[in-house]
């Protein structure tokens, strides 16, 4: 006499894994797949007041070379606290190409901290206070 218990529940087996598997698809099908992309970032609501401050102690001179004067630029500056970004006018040395190294974080008192570095040395650090001023750092001049 020959079982067919075992046949019959291997069969009721991958029956229900295919039943599974079809509604797991059918599941993925009405997912959208804009709801788990990030937002871009918008321009933010208010308008910021710059505070410019140049650090030379104890930091290492970026560029040795002062041939060139600097080039002046706008960044536009992501604010780690709520996604927004913000124009920010800058001076760069003639010797800043490429892309900088960016790092950007939300540090103590509410405040967001964004930081630039190019590979010759040169790093401006952002730092967004909750007034609505910006805080522009310079290292390496």
């Amino acid at each position: 006499m020959i079982s067919l218990a075992k046949p019959l529940s291997a069969l009721f087996a991958v029956a229900v894994l295919l039943t599974m598997a079809g509604q797991a698809s059918a599941a993925a099908k009405h997912v959208e797949p804009t709801c788990c992309a990030p937002e871009p970032p918008k321009p933010c609501c208010y308008e910021p007041c710059f505070n410019y401050k140049n650090h030379r102690l104890f930091t290492k001179k970026a560029c040795p070379c002062d041939c060139c004067p600097p080039t002046e630029a706008i960044l536009q500056v992501v604010d780690p606290r709520c996604n927004c970004f913000v124009d920010v006018p800058v001076c760069l040395p003639s010797c800043c190409t490429g892309v900088p190294c960016i790092d950007s974080r939300c540090g103590m008192f509410n405040r967001g901290i964004v930081e630039y570095e190019w590979c010759c040395g040169f790093k401006i650090k952002m730092v967004f206070k909750k007034c609505g001023n910006v805080d522009v750092h310079y290292y390496g001049l």
